[in-house]
């Protein structure tokens, strides 16, 4: 068996208190703990990637509903539903605290 090679890391102590909570809540010692995400992210399982994938995803997904939902309300025999649907998304936006416009990140 070849000897272990020592990685040093320097972290702020709030940090280091959080990997120490961690890694007991999962009876690991935090060589085990890190050295175990360290082989997740090498083997591809890097939870930043997952996170972008995961945004992506749900960007898309979003989109895709966004442009079939006007299409229908568009196609729509009463044509002010899509109007009144605008609205009231205006207004919970706007009760959320949240932009509702297309510069701000929502839609038009």
């Amino acid at each position: 068996m070849t000897r272990p090679s020592s990685l040093q890391i320097y972290v702020s102590r709030d940090l280091a208190h959080r990997v120490r909570m961690k890694s007991m809540g999962q009876a690991m010692s935090v060589s085990e703990w890190v050295r175990s995400l360290i082989i997740a992210a090498c083997d591809g399982d890097d939870p930043g990637a997952q996170t972008a994938q995961t945004i992506e995803r749900i960007q898309r997904h979003s989109v895709f509903v966004m442009v079939g939902i006007d299409a229908l309300l568009a196609g729509h025999p009463d044509p002010d539903l899509r109007d009144r649907a605008r609205a009231a998304y205006a207004r919970r936006c706007k009760q959320l605290g949240i932009p509702s416009n297309a510069l701000d990140g929502g839609t038009k």
